[in-house]
């Protein structure tokens, strides 16, 4: 981490990417590091594969995240990335070494495939937000409430509200700190989780009536076309925020939920979820993806049929 903390230090024009479809974890560490650095005097760019969602559009600093179109390479000295386990998933336009001459990677997926220049991925980290704060104390960064909020966040809904087995003492401990900083955990629970679209509620009915259960390979998983989104007036972003996978994996008896949803044209995303008996990490890399070892995906080129053959494939050769 000190390398880390020196690679960001000797740097003055730095960019920073979110990852496609980016969660709690990814903006709340990114955006940490980044005011962070801002107020050491650097100057950050943060890019965004796609939107923020609603669900974050509180948290300090997200006003001024670009769309990657809005970037022009050549300009940095340094990409910088937390919690993204790929170069893939940044959904940048060109490759990060147009951008800048060095690439800095920080993550906590075990799955990293450790590309960049300078490289810490350490597992046992409950979120990206643990490393990211581990990096502001490096740089001498006194965390307020703002930067707090930001941590509090990522760190929070990576482990699922503390509910997740990736939860460790020094989860509660620095989720302790930053209450200590002034932030109000109902406050924050109200507002990431209990502002949900009326299409994504409808979207959620539409999930249940399509659960699929397979005994014989402990499995649970729903199955969403374009349909059912344009049925429900529902985006990506509202599958992801109301967290539909979660509600197979608390079918009693059942070991490995899923959720396949189409992802644009010929292409469906899957989003695996365990009790903790199947790496579902280790299924995602089959079909190249990646993840924890209880929370993983992976994009499946093709059709819900096809996907649905992958996925079955899957559970029955583990």
């Amino acid at each position: 981490m000190k390398e880390v903390a020196n690679t960001l230090r000797s740097a003055k024009r730095i960019l920073m990417s979110l990852h496609r479809q980016p969660d709690g974890d990814s903006i709340g560490s990114t955006l940490a590091v980044a005011v962070g650095l801002r107020r050491l005097g650097c100057q950050v760019t943060v890019a965004s594969p796609d939107p923020v969602p609603h669900a974050y559009d509180f948290l300090p600093g997200v006003e001024t995240i670009l769309s990657w179109r809005d970037v022009a390479v050549g300009q940095f000295d340094l990409v910088a990335l937390y919690d993204c386990a790929d170069e893939r998933r940044t959904g940048a336009p060109r490759p990060l070494r147009e951008y800048a001459p060095k690439i800095l990677n920080v993550d906590h997926h075990a799955t990293n495939s450790r590309f960049g220049d300078v490289v810490f991925v350490d597992p046992v980290a409950a979120a990206s937000a643990e490393l990211a704060n581990r990096t502001l104390e490096l740089l001498g960064v006194t965390v307020d409430r703002d930067l707090a909020l930001l941590l509090y966040v990522g760190l929070e809904t990576d482990t699922g509200g503390f509910r997740y087995a990736s939860t460790t003492p020094e989860s509660h401990r620095l989720a302790a700190r930053f209450l200590d900083a002034g932030i109000d955990p109902g406050e924050v629970s109200e507002l990431v989780y209990e502002r949900q679209s009326v299409g994504g509620l409808r979207l959620l009915g539409l999930a249940l009536d399509s659960l699929r259960v397979r005994p014989d390979l402990s499995l649970a998983y729903f199955v969403l076309g374009d349909d059912a989104f344009a049925e429900a007036g529902a985006t990506a972003q509202d599958a992801e925020t109301i967290g539909i996978v979660d509600y197979a994996r608390r079918l009693e008896g059942i070991e490995v939920a899923a959720l396949l949803r189409s992802d644009g044209p010929g292409e469906v995303k899957l989003s695996l979820r365990s009790k903790g008996q199947v790496n579902v990490a280790e299924l995602a890399s089959r079909v190249g993806g990646g993840g924890h070892e209880r929370a993983a995906g992976a994009t499946i080129m093709g059709d819900l049929a096809k996907a649905e053959e992958v996925l079955l494939s899957l559970l029955a050769g583990r």
